[in-house]
């Protein structure tokens, strides 16, 4: 039990790591776009550009995990992380902003993307198959905690001191985090493999065994719409209130913030309901018809709403577009062979990153429109359909050493 406790901290410090470095960007995007003279709108380009990096990097680190094992994965994503967000501090002048911002999303994109399935591989290694829902989603309060952390922490930061100096800030703490993790790697990687060779192969193997699995394929297709409407709330709401409502990024940052911290005791919630009340596949049908209603609502936010009826709104789009994490990956490690699980979900999260390059321009679609109420339904609708694909999907008995 103690080497349990300790991987689901360390997990969670790099899952935490992974997503304030992903999403301190969104988060200040109205200062940086005000600083280099850029339309705020233009953070969904920053979004799809991010999801295009992590689809690759999430189909194809398996070899990496292999090779390296998933704790050293875990340190080189950190160290990237930290190049890619110096970069963007240091080389994004209003005269040359496009080619280091380029830069920096790929290796921050690159970094952080791994900090999911190396996680998952270690965590497979340890928990209980009962209580795998549960450990998986502890793990994953590390994304809602980053969330905050980008809305309450750096945005303010960046409209107080500069965004630079709240990257390079940043990128200091990932270097520290993966040197921390060191005295951890012989026992977490005590399974990898020196011979083994990434290559480009394992992106199309991957991909391909999760879609001829019925039950992964609908993981993934859950992942896809899940993980995209997820983009749009992450990457645009201190956006939308700055720009649609009139709140400045100090009010709008706090506000978010506090949202989405309601999805780390969430999931934990959903962790236990799914290891002991209902089934996983179940429970990620429920939080799909939540998401969706919850999403839609959003679109019908005016000035005239008070901050506890935004904040209430949002909280429950917190509580299931941010909090089902756990149970899913839960459910595709226990599908994966032994050995298996970082890759296989990295696979099944390869679509989630793909719902991530289409649901920006879904949800741009909608707002060329003229308006916010369409934009949000398109990227709603598709989870109520979700939801029935869910409780439809064949049933499988086979688990890995989840």
């Amino acid at each position: 039990m103690p080497i349990l406790i300790i991987a689901i901290v360390a997990m969670l410090i790099q899952q935490t790591i992974a997503t304030t470095a992903k999403l301190g960007m969104p988060a200040m995007f109205p200062t940086v776009a005000a600083d280099l003279g850029i339309d705020p709108k233009v953070v969904l380009g920053y979004t799809w550009s991010y999801a295009a990096v992590a689809i690759l990097v999430m189909a194809g680190c398996g070899g990496a995990l292999r090779r390296w094992g998933a704790l050293r994965t875990s340190q080189i994503g950190c160290l990237a992380m930290a190049i890619g967000l110096a970069a963007a501090a240091l080389l994004a002048q209003p005269w040359l902003a496009l080619p280091p911002l380029i830069l920096g999303i790929f290796l921050n994109s690159a970094g952080s993307t791994v900090a999911t399935p190396a996680s998952s591989q270690i965590l497979a290694k340890y928990a209980p198959p009962k209580w795998a829902p549960l450990v998986f989603s502890i793990k994953q309060t590390g994304v809602p905690a980053g969330l905050a952390i980008s809305g309450m922490v750096l945005a303010p930061i960046a409209a107080s001191l500069g965004w630079r100096p709240a990257l390079l800030g940043l990128a200091c703490v990932c270097i520290l985090i993966a040197v921390a993790l060191q005295p951890l790697r012989e026992e977490f990687d005590a399974d990898r493999d020196p011979t083994a060779r990434p290559k480009f192969s394992d992106f199309p193997i991957t991909i391909r065994q999760v879609l001829n699995a019925p039950e992964m394929r609908s993981l993934a297709m859950a992942a896809f719409c899940f993980v995209g409407m997820q983009s749009i709330f992450m990457g645009f709401s201190v956006t939308y209130l700055h720009e649609a409502l009139g709140y400045t990024v100090e009010e709008a940052g706090p506000l978010f913030g506090a949202a989405a911290l309601i999805a780390v005791p969430a999931r934990i919630l959903w962790g236990w309901v799914g290891s002991t009340l209902i089934k996983p596949k179940m429970l990620l049908a429920c939080l799909a018809a939540m998401m969706a209603i919850s999403t839609i609502t959003m679109g019908f936010f005016r000035t005239g709403w008070e901050d506890w009826q935004i904040f209430g709104v949002m909280g429950l789009i917190s509580l299931s577009v941010l909090s089902w994490h756990g149970v899913l990956l839960s459910e595709a490690a226990r599908l994966a062979q032994p050995g298996e699980a970082g890759r296989m979900t990295g696979g099944v999260l390869a679509f989630g990153s793909a719902g991530q390059v289409f649901y920006p321009m879904l949800f741009g679609l909608g707002l060329a429109s003229g308006s916010y109420i369409v934009g949000y339904a398109l990227i709603a609708i598709p989870a109520l359909f979700m939801a029935l694909v869910l409780i439809a999907s064949p049933a499988t008995t086979q688990s890995s050493n989840t």
